[in-house]
Formats: C-alpha cells, structure tokens, sequence
C-alpha cells in the first residue's frame, strides 16, 4: 500500500466538513492508539489520516475496534517511510506542526494555529523521528504539570485537535 489513497469501505467519495488538517503518524505501535486516533480525526473534520512505516492500516481487527466505524469516513494515505509523508504534505504547502516534547517547543496554548496543517504524531516509546523534526515547521508541547512528562498519543491528539477546532474562528458550530 505504497503511497496509496484510500477512500471508505464503498469506495465512494466521502462528504461532509472537512477542516485542511492532516495527521501523519510517524511509526506507532499500538492499533488501539490508531483506531482511537481515527475515531477522533473524523469526529473533528480533519481532512485526512497519513500512516507510515509499521504504523497500522484499516483494515485491522483492532484498529477497526477502537475506531468504531469512523475509518469508513475518512481519507487515508501510506508512506513506507515518514519522511517522504512529510516532503510529501510539504510540497502541498502544508506547515508540519510536530506534538513533541523538545528545547524548541512551543505550548499548545500559545501556538497561532493557521487555517491548515499537518500534525505528525510520534511512536509512544521513540517519540517523533529526528529528520522529522528537523523538516518540522513548528513543535508544539502540551505542558504536563504532574511527574510524568508526557501522556497517551491517542490523548495528547485529542487535546491538540479540540484546541484546533476551538479556535477556529469560521467554524459556526462552535
């Protein structure tokens, strides 16, 4: 599945609001991390999913578990490697805003969200691959006030996309 796009279980195209968001998942472990990810990308309109490297893909047993059908409503794209996702969105003007933990790091809070992006995501034990963060437009962290420093992906996403959404000024559902 080689830079391929794919689209809902029919094969149609699929509708509805799409924000100009994409999330590009840079080799994660878990399934359940990605169905819960895919639940949350088409609960907030975002406008496509990128998996790359041993990330897993729909269809899977548990991936399809977690999402709970959502994977029917979103678009999908696979890279074999993250890098070439990145050059990929960046050739299509996309800013790369990283979720990373770094001495560069920018609070979620704080960060002047445009009106499209691609956030990439990290493995849940390596974080985000270091070209990748080199390539990166921008790195965000959600502050952690607590001993650990860091939370589950799937978690940490769906604080980054509320806030996305939240501020969005065009938006007249919210």
């Amino acid at each position: 599945m080689d830079n391929v796009k794919v689209y809902n279980k029919d094969g149609g195209n699929i509708t509805g609001y799409k924000r100009d968001y994409i999330v590009l998942l840079d080799n994660l472990r878990s399934s359940y991390n990605v169905g819960n990810i895919i639940r949350v990308v088409e609960a907030f309109g975002f406008r496509e999913i990128c998996f790359t490297g041993i990330t897993a893909c729909p269809p899977h047993k548990k991936i399809m578990k977690t999402a709970m059908g959502a994977e029917n409503y979103i678009e999908f794209r696979y890279f074999r490697e993250s890098v070439e996702g990145i050059m990929y969105y960046k050739k299509r003007a996309y800013p790369i805003i990283s979720l990373e933990r770094t001495n560069r790091s920018i609070k979620l809070m704080e960060f002047p969200f445009k009106s499209k992006g691609c956030v990439v995501l990290g493995n849940e034990a390596l974080g985000i691959n270091s070209k990748i963060l080199e390539l990166s437009d921008a790195i965000i962290e959600i502050p952690m006030y607590g001993f650990k420093n860091s939370i589950n992906v799937s978690n940490a996403f769906s604080m980054l996309a509320y806030e996305i959404v939240r501020r969005e000024k065009t938006d007249k559902r919210f």
